[in-house]
C-alpha cells in the first residue's frame, strides 16, 4: 500500500464564519488546500458560510442559534463537539474553542483586555474567556501555533501557558502577491493616470474596512495636514456601512475629495504599485501582513508598534514604526518625514531586497506540516 495512504489523516478544521475575503478564513482554506494536496481527508467546519469559497473544499456547516456574536461561539463550540467526537483524527480550530487538538490563533488575549472584575461577568466578556482558557490555561492540552513573538508572550503573561505548547509560525506572503518590478513595468503609471493622480501628488493607500482597528480614522485626521497627499483605501465600498462612516469622516477633517474608497481588491499587487506609502497605525494587529506584502513589493511603510510585524518594517529599514502610547503629533511628525521621494525611494529598494533574502512564504505550509505531523 502506498505509504502516503497509509498516513492519511481525517482532519477537521474549525471556524465559525467561513467567507471568501477575511484573512483568517484564507488560511484557513489554504491550509485546507495544502493538506489535501499531501493525500488527508478535510473536512472544514463552520457555523455560518457566506459567498463562494470554492467548490474544491468540503465544507459541512453545523446548525447553530444563538443571538450574539459570543453566544455562536459557544454554541458552535457545542456543536463541534456533537459532530467531531470519535470521527476526526485530528480537530483544529481556527477561531477558540473547546476539545481542539490544535490551534491556528491569529487574535490577541481576551483575558488580558477583560481583566476589571465587572467586565468578567458580562456575558460576552466571561464566554470569550472561558473559550480562550479552555485553550490556553495551563490545565489544557491544545497545541497553539501563533503567529508573532509580541501574540505568544502576551498569551504566556495572560495564562502562563508552557512553552512546550507554543509553537511560533514564520510569517507567510503568498509568493504570487510578490511583483516589485510593478512599479516600473508601466502599471504604476497608468493606475496612477487612470486615478487621476498629479505627478507630484502623494498616494496614500490604506487597507482593510474596520476603520478603527487599522487606524483609518487616525489617518483621515492627519490628511488634512497634507495637501497634495490622497488615501485610497482597499477593502471599503462606498456604499457599505463602513463607507459611509469612512465618508462622513473625511468630511468631518474637510478631506473628503482627496480620499477614495476602493472597494475589495484582489490587485492589491497594483495599487501597491501604484501608491507612495502604505499607512498602517493600527490600534491592534497580531500580524499585520499588509505590512509584508508592502514591503516585498516595494512600498514603504509607515505602521503602528502595535502591529506584530512592525519589526519588519525595521529589519528591512523600510519605512517607520510609530511607537506606543501612539501620538497623533508623532503620527504627523513622521508622515512630514517621509515625504522625501529620494527617502521613499531608498526604503523601497531596501523592501524589494528584504523580499529577495529573507524567508517571509512559507509560513502556511509549516502550519500543515505541524497539523498533520505526530502528535
Amino acid at each position: 500500500m502506498d505509504r502516503r495512504m497509509q498516513l492519511a489523516m481525517k482532519l477537521a478544521l474549525a471556524i465559525v464564519r467561513l467567507f471568501p475575503h477575511g484573512g483568517l478564513q484564507r488560511d484557513c482554506m489554504a491550509i485546507a488546500r495544502l493538506l489535501g494536496a499531501q493525500g488527508h481527508q478535510v473536512t472544514i467546519l463552520t457555523s455560518r458560510l457566506e459567498g463562494d469559497v470554492g467548490g474544491d473544499l468540503d465544507v459541512e456547516t453545523l446548525p447553530v442559534r444563538a443571538w450574539t456574536n459570543h453566544g455562536r461561539n459557544a454554541a458552535f463550540s457545542k456543536a463541534l463537539a456533537r459532530r467531531c467526537t470519535g470521527k476526526f483524527d485530528r480537530i483544529i480550530g481556527f477561531d477558540k474553542l473547546e476539545g481542539l487538538d490544535l490551534l491556528y490563533c491569529a487574535d490577541p488575549p481576551v483575558a488580558l483586555r477583560y481583566r476589571r472584575r465587572l467586565s468578567r461577568v458580562l456575558p460576552r466578556e466571561r464566554t470569550l474567556t472561558l473559550l480562550e482558557r479552555a485553550c490556553f490555561s495551563r490545565e489544557a492540552t491544545t497545541r497553539l501555533l501563533l503567529l508573532s513573538e509580541p501574540q505568544a508572550d502576551a498569551y504566556r503573561s495572560a495564562w502562563q501557558t508552557q512553552a512546550e505548547r507554543i509553537t511560533l509560525l514564520p510569517p507567510t506572503v503568498k509568493a504570487e502577491r510578490r511583483n516589485p518590478e510593478l512599479r516600473t513595468d508601466g502599471t504604476r503609471k497608468r493606475l496612477r493616470e487612470e486615478m487621476s493622480v498629479a505627478a507630484n501628488d502623494t498616494v496614500w493607500l490604506a487597507i482593510g474596512h474596520q476603520l478603527r482597528v487599522k487606524g483609518i480614522d487616525r489617518t483621515l485626521e492627519a490628511l488634512g495636514a497634507f495637501p497634495d497627499a490622497r488615501l485610497v483605501i482597499a477593502g471599503v465600498t462606498a456604499d457599505s456601512k463602513a463607507g459611509r462612516r469612512l465618508l462622513r469622516l473625511a468630511g468631518r477633517h474637510g478631506v473628503r475629495d482627496r480620499v477614495r474608497p476602493a472597494g475589495i481588491r484582489e490587485d492589491i499587487p497594483e495599487l501597491m504599485a501604484a501608491a507612495d506609502l502604505l499607512v498602517h497605525p493600527a490600534r491592534t494587529e497580531t500580524t499585520g501582513t499588509v505590512i509584508l506584502e508592502a514591503i516585498v513589493n516595494g512600498l514603504p511603510v509607515a505602521a503602528s508598534a502595535a502591529c506584530g510585524y512592525a519589526e519588519h518594517i525595521v529589519r528591512a529599514n523600510a519605512g517607520l514604526v510609530l511607537p506606543e502610547p501612539f501620538s497623533q503629533a508623532a503620527y504627523i511628525s513622521g508622515l512630514r518625514e517621509a515625504k522625501p521621494s529620494s527617502l521613499r525611494k531608498q526604503w523601497s529598494a531596501n523592501g524589494v531586497r528584504y523580499g529577495e533574502t529573507v524567508d517571509l512564504y512559507h509560513g502556511l505550509a509549516r502550519a500543515a506540516s505541524i497539523m498533520a505531523g505526530s502528535a
